[in-house]
């Protein structure tokens, strides 16, 4: 497959072959990550899109989308003006695509999740972001390298697990304060740790006092543990 983002963005057939190797149970999860992209650039998100993201965390809810998708549809049509536009659009199809998942009846088209990729790289281009672009593009592409997550869905939700603790030391807990101006490993290396205390069901105390010390200690700076706390829980949310 190829894998430039012209072509992502321009090949539908792509974005097929990208969606449907995708396990059903892991497909609302993947939308909500790529869509989750965009958080850190959009300065008011919707109502209507941030009460997806619980929805998506949620298989039992994922019935709930059909609603959702059509609040969502209401803002987008009651704010025209609103950009980008494709970002909405992009919402309006991770809705689609979590309700879907759900398996109940009167579902969305099924091809609504084969435009994602296309149209997320599309969104981008209103905010003219090298960064934006790659961390989109990454998340597109996030089980397309290994062919295996398809067949295993337990090794497909440890991976998306890694990736959003990823997400959260970079965007989140960022202690020394670098996530807009270095690369994006800085913390990836504290990954794994972390990572291996939710799979151990470490309650929210110990993951943060593994993260007070790693600021203080590893890093010398002057964490505070109520902030680590706070980190912690974001942690445990999306386990």
């Amino acid at each position: 497959m190829k894998t430039k983002q012209y072509d992502i963005k321009n090949n539908i057939k792509i974005g097929q072959e990208i969606f449907e190797n995708l396990p059903n149970d892991i497909r609302p999860d993947w939308a909500g990550l790529v869509l989750s992209r965009f958080d850190y650039y959009i300065k008011d998100i919707p109502i209507s899109i941030s009460e997806l993201y619980p929805i998506i965390d949620d298989k039992d809810r994922w019935k709930e989308a059909h609603e959702q998708f059509t609040k969502i549809r209401v803002f987008g049509l009651e704010n025209k003006n609103y950009e980008p536009d494709n970002y909405i659009r992009l919402a309006e199809l991770v809705a689609k695509v979590t309700y879907n998942a759900s398996g109940q009846s009167a579902s969305f088209d099924s091809d609504s999740g084969h435009y994602i990729a296309s149209l997320a790289l599309k969104a981008t281009e209103y905010f003219d972001d090298n960064r934006l672009e790659e961390e989109v593009k990454s998340a597109i592409l996030l089980f397309s390298r290994n062919k295996k997550f398809k067949d295993n869905l337990t090794a497909a939700k440890d991976f998306l697990l890694y990736k959003k603790i990823d997400d959260i030391l970079w965007f989140d807990w960022d202690p020394i304060g670098i996530n807009d101006i270095t690369p994006r490993d800085e913390y990836q290396s504290y990954v794994p740790e972390i990572f291996g205390l939710v799979k151990a069901k470490s309650d929210r105390q110990e993951i943060a006092n593994r993260l007070h010390k790693l600021e203080t200690e590893n890093m010398g700076m002057s964490g505070t543990i109520e902030n680590c706390l706070t980190i912690a829980d974001k942690i445990l949310k999306v386990r």
